[in-house]
């Protein structure tokens, strides 16, 4: 629904997107669910309005024993040109929710950003400026939620001080007592060619450590930034030494031409998480010219347009983080 400049919605109260999603993924072992939609509107040229998703479904957080506390995501629609003669796209977040963490351990949780506009500000809250959208995080409650919410906006230059676009991200931390086991899953970086030819088909095998030995088992592997059309299979445990797998499958299309990056978190059984683990494809259209192995991956370090009257189509996507299911 709209919620402010409501009279320059491009005639979006006329006609509001449906708050209604489709399940894409869950997870038993962390107790959650993913539901994403996306819905093709068109809005009148010049159109800039604030529109929220509202309820009132927050699980008992750690200041209050009140359940079905209000909530409220609110993203702004701007169609009006740039100084430099376009209309702006937002930036795209993603994280994961719930973050599981452990009391009295500092954890970094990685927002994946981008842009396709390449605007490289980001706003988080207080006035702070990161360019790495990485919060660092420490639990000394155990058993306790949290929620997090903060805006990622984007900016025409580094002097601006008027958002083009701001995006909500909102997610839950839970702070879990110290386990049996802390040691963190680690991914092993893949060695395939990472050079991929548009309409071939390929298949990938992703490896995790886990260094908790017969303590834990990797129970999931999830990922938190996806790349359209790659496909996943279940965890799969090994008999015989400490490696789980996954298997990923992929027949890039014309429209994914350049880079392309996946990144994923490893879960065990005591949801001890592993860094993010990011690799990037290069998408091509000709034969692939790859070395006989290539390396590469990314991890992150974890410590202890136009007049008036013209209409424009804007795509919409309502992303709906997860929100934890477990009645801890």
């Amino acid at each position: 629904m709209c919620v402010a400049n409501c009279s320059t919605d491009g005639g979006y109260s006329t006609a509001p997107i449906s708050i209604l999603t489709d399940c894409t993924s869950y997870s038993s072992t962390l107790g959650m669910m993913s539901s994403e939609r996306s819905a093709n509107i068109t809005l009148n040229a010049g159109a800039y309005f604030y529109v929220a998703y509202k309820g009132s479904a927050w699980r008992n957080l750690y200041a209050t024993f009140t359940s079905g506390l209000d909530w409220s995501i609110v993203s702004l629609i701007d169609l009006r040109l740039r100084s430099d003669g376009i209309i702006n796209t937002p930036p795209v977040a993603n994280v994961l929710s719930p973050q599981y963490t452990i009391v009295n351990t500092t954890t970094l949780i990685d927002i994946s950003v981008s842009d396709i506009n390449t605007d490289d500000d980001v706003v988080l809250p207080n006035d702070t400026t990161l360019s790495n959208c990485t919060i660092s995080f420490t639990g000394l409650i155990p058993n306790t939620w949290y929620p997090i919410a903060l805006q990622v906006e984007d900016f025409i230059n580094e002097t601006s001080t008027e958002p083009m676009s701001s995006v909500p991200v909102q997610f839950l931390i839970y702070v879990q007592a110290t386990p049996s086991c802390t040691i963190l899953p680690v991914f092993v970086s893949l060695s395939d060619c990472l050079e991929v030819q548009v309409g071939v088909t390929n298949n990938f095998t992703l490896y995790v450590m886990n260094l908790c030995n017969f303590s834990a088992t990797i129970t999931e592997a999830i990922m938190t930034k996806k790349i359209s059309g790659v496909t996943t299979s279940n965890v799969k445990n090994s008999t015989t030494n400490t490696l789980s797998y996954i298997q990923l499958s992929w027949t890039p299309q014309s429209s994914q031409i350049g880079t392309q990056e996946m990144c994923a978190y490893a879960y065990n059984s005591l949801l001890v998480r592993s860094t993010q683990y990011c690799v990037t494809f290069t998408v091509t259209t000709s034969s692939t010219n790859c070395p006989t192995t290539t390396v590469a991956g990314v991890s992150m370090t974890t410590v202890t347009t136009n007049s008036n009257g013209m209409n424009i189509p804007l795509i919409v996507g309502l992303f709906f983080l997860t929100f934890s299911l477990r009645n801890i």
